[in-house]
């Protein structure tokens, strides 16, 4: 990737009035920042995503009315947010969010039947409610997962067999019911999650290499398991968080470098521990492998208090 963007970058330096050739550009910065960001090399991935941004802001002021150059501006502010996201800012991912959701809503009432600009708003909307969730703002995350929730379900009841619509469906659902379990709504909150298992089930056996739908179903099964062990159904949530931890322990197996799996992995034992009968060994683990991630730079800021979670939960355990 790296040789590619040398081979780019002086394509476009020697062409600059080329609009393609920047857009080009722009496309392996993302792809270099996408693989910095999987590695934890977060002010790599972040230098990467906003040069995208610069090129693109550049391109989008000289066609205002070029839909597809706006809408690449409202991608990469919505991925330089999802890096705040991971490094602990919420307030400047939910401004980066807003910003990208703000392209998007200007498209879609432009033209209302394109159905990717539908879906973008679901997502857009999904994830302005992550970012006020992760500042506790209950009532607006609420709000903002409904309205996702409202288009996704839309495109999916118009394309049941369209596995993305259906997927976004699922997500849609576990943002609600992971706030009405926040706001003591549990029977809401389990109905929703069944709901969602139901889709990430049938997906997950249509194509068992598809490792995103793998993982949905990982944190499907981990939200049921929590809920389950609220009830005192012992028996159900550790069959809920025995099949999630499997399934969370393939996917790092397969990727030993993917911090996100790794980590996974970790809070999957976590919420093991709570039912396991050796929650000892379990915890210490966890605790093992977060401390390689962060001897090795993959721990992402906001996820440094588990070191320290880990350590104290150990420390409260027989």
């Amino acid at each position: 990737y790296q040789e590619s963007l040398s081979i780019k970058k002086e394509l476009a330096g020697h062409e600059p009035e080329r609009d393609d050739l920047q857009r080009e550009l722009t496309i392996s910065y993302d792809e270099i920042a996408g693989l910095a960001r999987a590695a934890g090399r977060l002010d790599d991935a972040q230098a990467a995503y906003e040069e995208s941004l610069r090129i693109r802001l550049a391109l989008a002021a000289k066609q205002p009315d070029n839909a597809e150059r706006q809408r690449d501006v409202s991608v990469s502010h919505d991925t330089i947010g999802d890096l705040k996201r991971e490094r602990d800012d919420p307030a400047g991912a939910l401004a980066a969010y807003r910003d990208s959701l703000d392209i998007v809503e200007r498209l879609a009432s432009r033209d209302p039947d394109n159905t990717e600009l539908q879906r973008d708003l679901s997502v857009g909307n999904t994830k302005v409610g992550n970012a006020l969730k992760d500042q506790e703002n209950w009532p607006a995350a609420l709000s903002a997962y409904r309205q996702a929730l409202s288009q996704a379900q839309a495109l999916a009841d118009s394309d049941p067999d369209n596995t993305d619509w259906q997927r976004d469906l699922s997500v849609s659902l576990e943002k609600v019911a992971g706030v009405l379990a926040i706001q003591g709504d549990r029977k809401g909150a389990l109905k929703l999650y069944l709901d969602s298992f139901t889709i990430v089930d049938r997906l997950a056996r249509l194509d068992p290499a598809n490792s995103d739908w793998q993982r949905d179903l990982s944190i499907t099964l981990s939200e049921i398991g929590m809920l389950k062990a609220k009830q005192r159904d012992i028996k159900g949530a550790r069959k809920a968080f025995e099949d999630s931890l499997d399934i969370r322990q393939q996917l790092a197996q397969s990727d030993p470098e993917n911090a996100t799996w790794q980590r996974d992995l970790v809070v999957a034992m976590i919420d093991y521990s709570q039912v396991a009968r050796n929650p000892r060994a379990v915890l210490s683990e966890a605790l093992e492998r977060t401390l390689e991630l962060d001897r090795s730079g993959r721990l992402a800021p906001r996820y440094k208090f588990m070191i320290k979670f880990l350590q104290d939960r150990l420390a409260r355990t027989k």
